[in-house]
C-alpha cells in the first residue's frame, strides 16, 4: 500500500500511543501512515464564486463544456474544488508533513467532478476535469440545459455547500488493517479492538466532514486500489483476487513487482459521503470514490481515473 511513514511527529504518535495504550503497535502506525485532507461543510449556497463546493452547479470556464454520458445524458457535478483555496488552509493550519499534502496536490486550479448513473457500483462513468488557472474571475456560474442524470434519479437538485480543507494523518481502517495478523506475541484481541476505536474516533474529526482526499478509502474488503489497476489496464475485475492477480501479472509481462508498484501508487482522489443536506446518498449510505495513480496526479493526467462505490 502507498504509505508515508513518519509522517506524524514522535511527540504526536507518542500521544497517540499513550491516550489509546497501544504502546506495541508503535511500529506498525509509524509504517502505515497516510495524509489526509478532511473536506469540511461550510456555507449553503453558491455566493463565492470559485469556492470548493460538494453539490449544486459549477462554476466553470467559458471553454469548458459539461460532459455528457455516453448516452448524452448530462452528467451531475458532485464537486469542484479550488486547489488554491485548499493549498492555503492546510498550510494555515500548522499541519505535520504539509509539504508532502501540496507535494501531492496541485497547488493552484480547479478540480471538477462529475458522475453519470451510479449503477453498477463499479467503474461508475464519469469525468474529472482540471482547470489550470487562478483567477476565479474568469469563472462563470453555470447550470445545466437540461435535468442532470443523478439528479433525475434523485427526483431533486443536490444542494450546494462550500468545503475548507483540514488536513491530517490516518492510519489503516477496519478495510486495510493488519493488525490482527502481525506476529508479536504482544498482540492481543483487545489490542486489536482499542485499535479499531481509535481509528474510528480518528476517522470522527473534524465534526462537520462529508467528504475527504488521499487517506484509506471507506470500504469493506481493502482491495480498492487493485480494482482501480484492473479495471484501468484489463477493463474488469471478478473479486476472485488470485485468479485477478494472474490477468494483471500476464498483462505486465510477468513483472511481478511492477503489477505491486501499480497498485501501490493508487492514491484516492477524492471521496464524498452520503449527506442529506445535500441530497447525495449512495446507496445504501455508502460512499463514492475517485481513484488515481500518482505519476498521472503528478502529471496533471485526469484521463485515467477511476470511480467506484461502496455501499454496505
Amino acid at each position: 500500500m502507498a504509505n508515508f511513514p513518519n509522517l506524524l511527529p514522535d511527540e504526536q504518535l507518542n500521544k497517540l500511543l499513550e491516550e489509546y495504550e497501544l504502546p506495541e503497535l508503535e511500529n506498525y502506525l509509524r509504517d502505515n501512515q497516510r495524509p489526509v485532507v478532511k473536506l469540511v461543510r461550510g456555507a449553503a449556497g453558491h455566493a463565492h464564486v470559485g469556492h470548493s463546493r460538494f453539490g449544486g452547479f459549477p462554476d466553470l470556464p467559458e471553454d469548458m463544456q459539461w460532459p455528457q454520458t455516453k448516452d448524452g445524458e448530462w452528467m451531475t457535478l458532485l464537486a469542484q474544488l479550488n486547489l488554491a483555496q485548499l493549498s492555503a488552509e492546510i498550510g494555515s493550519g500548522n499541519t505535520s508533513g504539509t509539504d508532502i499534502y501540496r507535494s501531492l496536490l496541485p497547488k493552484k486550479g480547479m478540480l471538477y467532478f462529475f458522475a453519470g448513473v451510479d449503477e453498477p457500483a463499479y467503474n461508475v462513468e464519469h469525468r474529472v476535469l482540471y482547470w489550470s488557472h487562478e483567477d476565479v474571475s474568469r469563472l462563470t456560474y453555470r447550470e445545466p440545459e437540461q435535468t442532470t442524470v443523478l439528479e433525475e434519479e434523485a427526483e431533486m437538485n443536490f444542494r450546494p455547500f462550500e468545503v475548507h480543507a483540514h488536513a491530517g494523518v490516518e492510519f489503516p481502517n477496519y478495510a486495510y488493517s493488519q493488525v490482527e495478523e502481525l506476529e508479536d506475541e504482544a498482540i492481543t484481541e483487545d489490542t486489536y479492538d482499542k485499535y479499531l476505536g481509535m481509528t474510528e474516533e480518528m476517522n470522527d474529526d473534524p465534526q462537520g466532514s462529508i467528504g475527504k482526499m488521499l487517506g484509506y478509502p471507506a470500504e469493506q474488503h481493502g482491495d480498492a486500489e487493485f480494482e482501480a489497476v484492473m479495471f484501468r489496464d484489463i477493463g474488469k475485475y471478478t473479486y476472485r483476487p488470485a485468479d485477478d492477480r494472474k490477468r494483471l501479472v500476464k498483462y505486465y509481462d510477468g513483472d511481478e513487482q511492477r503489477v505491486d508498484q501499480e497498485i501501490d501508487d493508487i492514491l484516492m482522489l477524492l471521496e464524498i459521503d452520503s449527506d442529506a443536506p445535500i441530497g447525495f446518498m449512495w446507496w445504501d449510505a455508502g460512499y463514492i470514490h475517485f481513484f488515481i495513480s500518482r505519476q498521472d496526479l503528478l502529471e496533471l493526467n485526469f484521463d485515467r481515473t477511476y470511480c467506484s462505490i461502496y455501499s454496505s
